[in-house]
């Protein structure tokens, strides 16, 4: 029976980079996205590719999608990437007020509710498949970590980080080991498109970096992977991605 990563945001850029990271390790891998280009996102793989277009808010359709992925195979590591700042929210990052409560609550659900939504589904399969490492992986940013970043992005990612504690000695119970990715800037179509109306905005964090360049897809892929298949006795941590962001600022 196959080994099968379930990966969220498939379609986006970590996504899809994480996606090909995990076939080129000999996994199948199931890809969760909300756009119907996620089926697009592992052309010519070598192991078994599903996409499967659904809303991971909506409990009910991310049941159903999870349970396509059981189908599959052996369901042995989830990786939860979908989510990201809203377009509004860059432009009230300085100011709060500038900020609707609608605007707060909408980042909240699409970037920690989402992720527990798909953790209740997918917890069952897990534990149905004792004996062997099995492990999820969820999206936190470098913004959970500092004193900068949007407001309301912000604090759904360090929701992210205090439900992974909380789930650190349930889940470990079971023998599932649960972790945070924590990326810094990773300049990608979709952040290059929200952050458009500041001049300068790659240059000036790229600088902030202690190696002298901002992340990439891959590089926050090949976290997730060693997280899943070679750190197999860490649970419960933050594994910061950020080429030393937090270090230099």
């Amino acid at each position: 029976m196959a080994d099968v990563v379930l990966v969220t945001g498939a379609a986006g850029a970590i996504g899809s980079a994480t996606v090909r990271a995990f076939l080129a390790s000999g996994f199948d891998v199931v890809g969760l996205d909300v756009v119907a280009s996620v089926g697009e996102v592992a052309p010519g793989a070598s192991g078994s590719y599903l996409g499967v277009q659904v809303d991971v808010e909506d409990e009910i359709a991310v049941g159903d999608a999870v349970g396509r992925a059981a189908e599959i195979g052996r369901l042995v590591h989830v990786v939860g990437i979908a989510g990201g700042a809203l377009p509004d929210e860059p432009l009230a990052e300085t100011d709060p007020v500038q900020l609707p409560p609608k605007i707060f609550r909408a980042s909240i659900e699409a970037n920690l509710t989402s992720q527990f939504v798909v953790l209740q589904s997918v917890t069952p399969w897990l534990r149905a498949n004792s004996g062997t490492d099995r492990s999820v992986t969820l999206t936190s940013s470098w913004n959970a970590l500092t004193g900068a970043g949007m407001p309301a992005y912000s604090a759904a990612k360090a929701g992210v980080i205090g439900m992974m504690h909380a789930l650190t000695g349930p889940l470990g119970a079971d023998g599932i080991r649960v972790n945070v990715v924590a990326p810094g800037t990773i300049r990608t179509p979709r952040t290059e498109r929200i952050w458009a109306h500041e001049e300068g905005h790659w240059d000036r964090l790229a600088a902030t970096t202690a190696v002298g360049r901002l992340g990439t897809p891959d590089d926050v892929a090949r976290a997730f992977v060693a997280l899943a298949t070679a750190l197999t006795h860490v649970t419960g941590q933050v594994l910061v991605v950020d080429g030393g962001q937090l270090v230099k600022r």
